[in-house]
């Protein structure tokens, strides 16, 4: 009996540190209001990542809606309901381990003068509130514009981000060298990375 009670008690020890170990997924939260800025309840949330959907969820009573468990990544998020104009949010960041809070979502009642789909691209917030970061954003499009190979020279075009001779991040705008990091499509980074330009989404 003793034995068992031993032996469950370290699979449990090493359950726990292996959930631990994992990392935390992000989550997206918002509120969804009708074209009299109410609460809009029972409002179909899906969450999509290269065409393919990673999660949903329905609004409450309040229009309140919180997608969890979201691996970092750029995501789009899209808003249905029946006899209103479908809302697509693009180019969602989500960072693991971090709540992404969305601003006031408007549906419009469907027409034949608008369009079937409302496609609204998101902006990065200057300052990244959940976490006090600082810094700024270098999106795809930036990218394929500059020399930089690696995602430290280009992190390192952002305005008060210091670098030494051989292209390494050092600080940004006075921050200490070990609290110094940046952003790769969502996943933190601290230090170099071989990551080809070409395969990097945004840097943050």
């Amino acid at each position: 009996m003793l034995r068992k009670i031993f032996l469950l008690s370290i699979s449990f020890f090493v359950l726990s540190i292996v959930s631990y170990a994992q990392p935390q997924g992000g989550s997206i939260k918002g509120k969804v209001f009708d074209e009299l800025k109410e609460g809009f309840p029972f409002v179909n949330v899906a969450l999509f990542q290269n065409g393919n959907i990673r999660g949903g969820a329905t609004t409450d009573f309040n229009g309140a809606f919180k997608i969890s468990n979201i691996s970092a990544g750029s995501y789009t998020l899209e808003i249905k309901f029946v006899g209103y104009q479908t809302y697509r949010l693009e180019g969602l960041i989500v960072k693991g381990g971090k709540l992404l809070p969305l601003s006031p979502i408007y549906l419009k009642e469907a027409t034949e003068l608008l369009k079937e789909v409302e496609v609204v691209s998101y902006k990065v917030p200057l300052i990244d509130k959940d976490g006090g970061a600082s810094g700024g954003t270098v999106t795809r499009e930036d990218l394929a514009r500059m020399p930089g190979r690696s995602a430290a020279s280009i992190a390192s075009t952002v305005g008060g981000v210091q670098s030494d001779a051989n292209g390494n991040i050092t600080s940004v705008r006075g921050s200490r060298d070990d609290a110094t990091y940046y952003y790769i499509d969502g996943i933190k980074v601290r230090g170099s990375t071989n990551l080809p330009k070409s395969a990097i989404e945004e840097v943050s």
